[in-house]
């Protein structure tokens, strides 16, 4: 006779096991992952060890307490399809995981009756469906579920060991597992995009769509720290639009926003660097690299803005900028030290007539 009161305590215990590995795996907070960047591994390796080694797992429980088997082979059913569906993957990880499924199915089936190459069959559709359509699937909780059954009853018809209503309650389990973790996937996912959405707004300049002051100070930390802890240079430019007051005031603040916008754009395509909107019209750029790399490219571009036509409404505008450029030394406590100094070279720029480049000091001959 079917045991219905250690059927729902199986399934109920299943569903918060699925979920404690989902957060598991979106997380890759885990010490194989570790492990992989130590070895130079990229993710995609280290998941799917972890996948096939969560499985092992289960299956080594369905050898010692084969009383509990439906709930371990869900999970492992459930562990080796779903991530099939993460939107990070990539074509060599699906085939290898797919042929994780073929092990499996085989390793769990030693009859192999009629039913089993019917299912092998089946399971292999399921697969070039999820191939193609894996970010609809994940999506979409109704087809996913649908999905999910099929898988089901794919792999339960072939257990002809067990009762016909132990391979349908076990259908039944995998499904409610899947649906329950789905909808906890679900809630999770759109967690991160709000998370990411925020994020994004924070660090990125509403106007001018490059780095905001947030990112920079942030960012600006974490490059100090860098290239103090490899004893690597780091240079610093400071820049800002000269007499931007005099454009809003003649063009008005829709055609300022414009230059912000035009000259922005056109420093942030010349560099590989993050630029950052700092100010009203200041702006600054953090590069890894010594200043005599830096200087040639930082002449190119303030002669490109000074030779540059924006154009707003009809209205043709010229702007250059003012620069002051200084680089990390050994001295420095913070990256306030740093922002200092850039901030002192441009303030020397602007007292100097504007429209030139300071650096440490001096001021840098310009072609």
């Amino acid at each position: 006779m079917f045991d219905w009161g250690n059927w729902v305590i199986e399934t109920i215990i299943a569903a918060f096991f699925i979920s404690g590995f989902v957060v598991f795996y979106n997380s890759r907070l885990i010490t194989l992952w570790d492990l992989a960047r130590s070895q130079k591994l990229n993710e995609h390796v280290a998941s799917t060890v972890f996948i096939y080694l969560m499985v092992a797992f289960c299956l080594f429980a369905t050898w010692a307490n084969p009383n509990n088997s439906t709930a371990y082979l869900n999970w492992a059913l459930y562990i080796l399809f779903i991530p099939l569906m993460d939107d990070d993957i990539v074509p060599l990880e699906f085939l290898a995981r797919s042929a994780g499924i073929i092990g499996f199915w085989y390793y769990t089936n030693t009859v192999h009756a009629g039913t089993f190459y019917v299912s092998l069959v089946a399971v292999l559709v399921i697969l070039g469906l999820m191939f193609k359509f894996h970010a609809q699937i994940h999506s979409h909780l109704l087809l996913n579920i649908e999905v999910t059954a099929w898988i089901a009853i794919a792999f339960w018809i072939t257990q002809t060991q067990l009762t016909l209503t132990a391979n349908l309650m076990g259908s039944v389990m995998f499904v409610l597992m899947n649906w329950f973790t789905s909808l906890y996937w679900s809630s999770e996912r759109l967690a991160n995009l709000e998370r990411n959405r925020l994020e994004k707004q924070v660090n990125s300049d509403t106007l001018t769509k490059v780095g905001s002051f947030f990112a920079f100070k942030s960012d600006s930390a974490s490059a100090l720290a860098q290239a103090q802890r490899n004893n690597t240079p780091l240079t610093l430019v400071m820049f800002d639009i000269d007499r931007f007051k005099k454009v809003n005031d003649t063009y008005g603040h829709a055609a300022g926003n414009a230059v912000l916008i035009g000259v922005a754009e056109l420093v942030q395509n010349a560099v590989d660097t993050t630029l950052y909107r700092t100010g009203g019209e200041e702006f600054n750029l953090v590069f890894n690299a010594p200043k005599a790399q830096i200087l040639p490219l930082m002449q190119q571009i303030h002669r490109q803005v000074k030779n540059a036509d924006f154009v707003y409404e009809g209205q043709h505008i010229s702007v250059t900028l003012s620069m002051g450029i200084t680089v990390l030394n050994k001295g420095d406590l913070s990256f306030e030290d740093v922002y200092e100094r850039a901030d002192a070279n441009l303030y020397l720029s602007k007292r100097s007539g504007r429209d030139c480049i300071t650096v440490d000091g001096q001021q840098l001959a310009l072609a």
